[in-house]
């Protein structure tokens, strides 16, 4: 039985694989998946900053798709965000 962190672990890493199966490949998201995981899965967050901007953010390697590794960055600056409007109300 997975403990509630790897559950939540498992949920990125599901999340991810969603939005990079429609160019076929598994390990990477293009601009217009990203787009699409950010309007389905974070709306709020997309309206302090657009889709081209994370993406040129995320792309770390600067080679237009964003890796596993990148997203992991998504992530962690949405938590962070998150995190920060749970302490304010």
């Amino acid at each position: 039985m997975l403990t509630e962190l790897e559950s939540a672990l498992n949920n990125f890493i599901e999340i991810y694989h969603k939005y990079t199966q429609d160019r076929g490949n598994a390990h990477a998201l293009y601009r217009d998946e990203l787009k699409r995981l950010l309007e389905a899965e974070c709306p709020q967050y997309i309206k302090k900053k657009d889709a081209d901007t994370w993406f040129k953010e995320l792309d770390i390697n600067k080679d237009n798709a964003i890796n596993f590794e990148e997203f992991l960055a998504l992530v962690i600056k949405v938590g962070v965000a998150s995190h920060e409007d749970f302490h304010k109300e």
